[in-house]
Formats: structure tokens, C-alpha cells, sequence
């Protein structure tokens, strides 16, 4: 079967295809230019709602009649003089607002239109662009922001994502030509510092019959970790396969249903061989398959605030709780980075700066100087990598505030469960489904939605952990849905004191996961969380930990065990003298904890009293459990 047989049977085309059809990018760049001269009122629905975003220029009903621009740096790169520039037209033009992104760029904002043209022709005077940052165009590429300097990069890509990105960037034929967005990533480096594995096209170092290179992974997005293409690329090869891979998402990608249309679900449906098969038919050469993946690493340099460097210089991180980034502050470090490194700035997927090529003796100095006053070098581990997106005062997909919920976390955390400066947890924030904030890659994950708290719907977050961020990349998984955010804080803090009571000496909280929590089910970790929160601490009852030598994996044994416990815990007593195989001996149920300790609150008597109940009267699922402990 050929991958056109696949395509054929998608032969319906979505109104945006159609409406591509309308007009050349040409016309919508020339309709851009007459808009400057004419306002706001004059702007066609057609290109509000898709042309103009080809140019990266996104109408905001939050902001109306001021515009939202995204800005192309690759790889996160900026020059002094680029950054300086970025800076001031934040401020002149833009409320002096950035944003910084999980795709290394930033995002001005509050831009009136007859500014846009000539704030475009500033960026493109020092070398940036906004072309091709938004609809169905190649995304910003993403690369280690350490890339070529820190001492676990073997190969350095900045030469390979200029060669990509010059294949498509401003060329007519392929503005707006895909199905669907396309996210890029590569790197050359052991550690992962660029959520690799989380984007349609991912080139990760790897090693195979003793030459450094490159395997590939595709169809990552949203809820799904990019796949192994089986391909082994030497550097010289990546440009070939990168282009034969794009022409052939544009010419046999889905074109129907727009939720659809990535190349995530051609993958699904026509399976991964027949689309490599068909990329090596494109390229019209044959490439190794895959050796072995060197990416096994995951970043510490936030945890550390200052990265040793090949030549001997370092790069100081910055921290900008939830990317909220200023053209002052941009100013200002494109200024520190000309006087005190080496006149290179990085933004970093954690919406974080690098100050690069600073030298050992400076550092002081510079840690003295603006914006390091207000955008501290090191904060909390709840502060180093937290990453947060627009929200529902910025994006209209946004569900919750979100980085202003982002920041509030991280400062409740820090007072109610401080952590050691090695630690690290990776808190990501996403508003909506839409996943801007990279969620199911978080060591805890948030998803805004609405909840109900007292019969009132209010804004709420889905809670999720075990995201990874290293070679064995994971999606996170849900342990708690609709939780309103009031709630959320309290859950999140019974979260992080299991990891700072049972952590090892440096251990992250990807490790700390993957040793301790991967041994709970779901709905134990829900339990748990709940019922210290909403119990425990309300009622001042003892609370329940995890333990790292926790075994009972199947829910049925696990409501067993905790019950055990927590008898145990409220009155003192076991509930039965002996067990066997996560059931009582004894024939006789225990005694309701209740009548051995009176300050037990009845429902949660009866709750404990049947969670230790022998096996057929037992709880089946801790859904169960959760739903009769809100009448508590």
C-alpha cells in the first residue's frame, strides 16, 4: 500500500483549506500593510481570523483592538543587540510586556496595527522574524539553550537549525502549506533540555556504529510522546531527511477534520514504516536505522543557577516566574549580556533566560546588576522550572488566569513545604486542553477547567504527575480532576511533603516518582491526597504518608492496607491480631473505629470501618471511597 492510498480516503477538505484557497500570502501580506494605514475597523474577517496570523499577528479579544505578536528566535538565541531590540519594542509599542514561551521565543503584546509593519521591519533589521509563528506553518525550533557550549553537548546543532528552518522560512510555496502546525526539535547534547521527545519531528543525539548523530522520533503532540522512526542520521543527513519529511507531511498529510490533521494521526493510521518508507522514497536515499539514543539526562541548571561552560565562562540562569518578562527587563539583560558575557542571551523552554559566556570573576558583578534585582538567579524549586501559559486574560481558549495561579502555587509552596536547594520539581501549567504550557511533561501538571466548590462553578485544574523529561520521556498522568483551585494548593503541598520527607540527597522529583509514587495506583495517590487534605488537617486528625517500600499495586489490596493504617492511626489499635493476603483471619469485622475513638467523625468511622472489611464487603475502587468522604 502507498501512503497516497492512505490520503485518498480523506478527501474531504475543512473551511480553512478552502479559505487558503482565497487569497495568495502575497495579497495578505500587501492587505497587512494597507491595514497599518487604514485601522483597526478595516481589517477583513478573514484575515483577523487566519491571514494575519501567518505574520504571527493574533487579534486578542482580551485586549480589544491591540494585538498580540509572536517573534521567531531559533534555537531561544539572541544577541545583545537583537534582545535590545526585542526590548524596545515591547516598550514603545507594547505596554512594555513580553512574554517568554516554552518554544523559546517571546510574545509581545497590546500592539496597535499601524505599528506592526514597522515593528516587523525593526526585528527583521537585526536578523528575527514573526513569519510563519502561528496557524498551519513550522513552529519556532527548539534546541538545548546551552547548545554548543555546555560540556554535555557533543554536537553542536545552531548550523543544523538554520539549514532547517531556511528550507521553509519566507518561501510563498510553504506559507501556510501544511495540514497543521509542525513542531521541530533537535539536539546534540545528554541532557534534555528542550522537552525533545514532545514534538512532531524530533532528532535526539544518539551514537551508532561509533559515529555521533542523530535517531528520529515523529508524531509527538499534545498527549503523545513522539515515537522512534527507526532512522540513524549523520549530521549531513539531517537537512535531506527533514526535507523529504516535510513535503511529505504537506502532500499526504490529513486535510479533513482539523483535530485530526497532524501528523501524529497520519502516523496512527498509515503506521510509521509506510511514512519512513515513504520519506526515503522522497529523499531518494536510505538512511541507518536507529543506534543508540545519548539523551539520558535530565537538566539541573535551574536547580544550580550557574552552568560551567567549554571555554571556561558560565551561563547564569535567570528566573521568570511564569515567562512574565518585561521590554525594560529585556533591555536591561541585553545590556548585561554586552558588558558582563559574551553578548549572547538563551531563552529556555522553562520560559527562563541564560545569560551567556560570563566569566568566573564577573559573576558577582553581575548578579549585582538589573534585572537580576527582580528576576533572581536562583528562587525556590517551585520557582526554577516553572512554566506557565497566557491564561484567560491573554488567550481566548484560556479556561483559568493560570500564570498568575502559577505564581501563587509556587509562593504557597515555598512557605508551606520548603524544599532544599537540590531539589527540583518541574510544575507546568496549561489553561486549557490545548496544552500551551506542556502539562503531560511536568513532574505535577495542571490543566485548567471549571470546578464546583459549594455549589459555585469555579475555576479548577486537573491535577497530574510523572511527566519525564529524559529519554524514557512519559506523558503524565491525571491523579486528580476538577479540583477547585482553592483546593488544588492543599493537594499539591500533601504532594511535596511525601517527596521532602522521602527524597534522596539531590533526587528529583521525576526520580522521587518514578522510585516511590509508580508504586501506588491512581486512586490511591488520589486517596491519600483527599484525605489528608479535606480530612485530616480539617478535622486535625493524623494524616497518611507514602512509603517508598509500598507493594500492593491493585487497588482492592491498597484500600486494605490503607485502611489498616489508618485504623491503626485513629484509634490506636489494629483492627484485626493477624492477616493474611490483604484479608482479615479473624471472622468477626473490626469494631467501627468510632467506638474506640469518639472524636472520629461517623462517616469516616463507617469509611475506615469498611475499607478493613473482609474481602466481599469490602470497597472495590478508591472512587468509591472519595465520593462518601465529601459528605464528611
Amino acid at each position: 500500500m502507498k501512503l497516497a492510498d492512505i490520503t485518498a480516503k480523506h478527501t474531504k477538505r475543512n473551511k480553512i483549506e478552502k479559505l487558503k484557497e482565497t487569497r495568495t500570502y502575497k495579497e495578505a501580506w500587501e492587505a497587512l500593510q494597507r491595514y497599518a494605514k487604514e485601522g483597526y475597523e478595516s481589517i477583513a474577517k478573514e484575515d483577523m481570523d487566519y491571514f494575519l496570523k501567518c505574520f504571527g499577528i493574533f487579534d486578542r479579544p482580551a485586549t480589544p483592538g491591540r494585538f498580540m505578536m509572536r517573534v521567531r528566535i531559533p534555537g531561544g538565541r539572541l544577541t545583545s543587540e537583537q534582545a535590545a531590540v526585542v526590548g524596545r519594542m515591547a516598550k514603545e509599542y507594547g505596554e512594555d510586556y513580553i512574554d517568554l514561551t516554552t518554544r523559546m521565543q517571546v510574545q509581545l503584546r497590546h500592539l496597535r496595527i499601524e505599528n506592526i509593519p514597522y515593528i516587523i521591519e525593526e526585528l527583521e533589521s537585526v536578523g528575527i522574524t514573526s513569519w510563519q509563528t502561528g496557524v498551519d506553518n513550522f513552529r519556532n525550533i527548539v534546541t538545548d539553550p546551552l547548545d554548543g557550549l555546555a560540556f554535555d553537548n557533543v554536537t553542536e546543532t545552531a548550523p543544523l537549525v538554520e539549514a532547517l528552518q531556511s528550507l521553509w522560512l519566507k518561501k510563498p510555496e510553504w506559507v501556510a502549506a501544511l495540514p497543521r502546525k509542525f513542531n521541530t526539535a533537535i539536539s546534540g547534547s545528554t541532557a534534555n533540555r528542550c522537552n525533545l521527545f514532545a514534538h512532531e519531528c524530533c532528532f535526539a543525539l544518539a551514537v551508532c556504529e561509533g559515529e555521533w548523530g542523530f535517531n528520529v522520533y515523529l508524531g509527538g503532540k499534545v498527549g503523545a510522546v513522539a515515537e522512534s522512526a527507526d532512522v540513524f542520521l549523520r549530521p549531513e543527513e539531517v537537512v535531506p531527511f527533514y526535507e523529504a519529511l516535510i513535503k511529505m507531511y504537506r502532500d499526504y498529510g490529513f486535510r479533513d477534520s482539523r483535530n485530526k490533521n497532524r501528523l501524529h494521526y497520519l502516523i496512527k493510521e498509515a503506521g510509521m514504516k509506510l511514512v519512513v518508507d515513504t520519506v526515503r522514497e522522497i529523499a531518494g536515499r536510505d538512511f541507518l536505522p536507529a543506534g543508540e539514543t545519548m539523551v539520558k539526562q535530565p537538566r539541573t541548571e535551574e536547580r544550580d543557577g550557574r552552568v560551567r561552560l567549554k571555554d571556561g565562562t558560565f551561563a547564569l540562569h535567570m528566573v521568570v516566574p511564569s515567562g512574565i518578562f518585561s521590554g525594560s527587563a529585556m533591555v536591561e539583560a541585553a545590556q548585561l549580556a554586552a558588558e558582563r558575557g559574551s553578548g549572547l542571551l538563551n531563552i529556555s523552554t522553562t520560559q527562563n533566560l541564560f545569560i551567556l559566556g560570563v566569566p568566573e570573576e564577573k559573576i558577582p558583578d553581575a548578579l549585582a546588576q538589573k534585572p537580576y534585582d527582580r528576576y533572581h538567579c536562583l528562587s525556590t524549586p517551585y520557582f526554577n522550572q516553572l512554566v506557565a501559559c497566557a491564561g484567560i486574560d491573554l488567550c481566548p481558549f484560556g479556561v483559568i488566569p493560570n500564570k498568575k495561579d502559577a505564581i501563587e502555587m509556587a509562593e504557597y509552596l515555598g512557605e508551606t513545604v520548603p524544599l532544599p536547594g537540590d531539589a527540583s520539581v518541574r510544575m507546568h501549567w496549561s489553561a486549557c486542553v490545548k496544552g500551551c504550557g506542556v502539562h503531560e511533561l511536568g513532574d505535577i501538571g495542571f490543566v485548567g477547567c471549571k470546578a464546583k466548590e459549594n455549589g459555585q462553578t469555579v475555576y479548577g485544574v486537573h491535577i497530574q504527575i510523572g511527566g519525564k523529561s529524559t529519554f524514557n520521556q512519559e506523558e503524565a498522568y491525571t491523579v486528580a480532576k476538577s479540583v477547585p483551585l482553592t483546593r488544588a494548593r492543599h493537594y499539591v503541598a500533601e504532594l511535596v511533603r511525601g517527596y521532602a520527607t522521602l527524597r534522596k540527597p539531590r533526587e528529583s522529583f521525576e526520580r522521587y516518582e518514578s522510585r516511590v509514587l509508580r508504586r501506588y495506583s491512581k486512586g490511591a495517590i488520589e486517596f491519600i491526597l483527599r484525605y489528608n487534605a479535606d480530612v485530616a488537617r480539617t478535622h486535625g486528625l493524623p494524616t497518611l504518608g507514602f512509603d517508598a517500600d509500598w507493594r500492593p499495586n491493585i487497588e482492592h489490596n491498597e484500600i486494605f492496607i490503607l485502611g489498616e493504617r489508618l485504623y491503626k492511626a485513629l484509634t490506636g489499635v489494629k483492627p484485626y491480631q493477624g492477616t493474611h493476603l490483604y484479608n482479615p483471619i479473624e471472622t468477626t469485622p473490626a469494631k467501627e473505629p468510632r467506638k474506640l475513638a469518639p472524636q472520629v467523625p461517623e462517616k469516616l468511622s463507617k469509611i475506615v470501618a469498611k475499607m478493613v472489611a473482609p474481602s466481599s464487603r469490602r470497597y472495590e475502587v478508591f472512587t468509591e471511597i472519595i465520593k462518601e468522604m465529601e459528605e464528611i
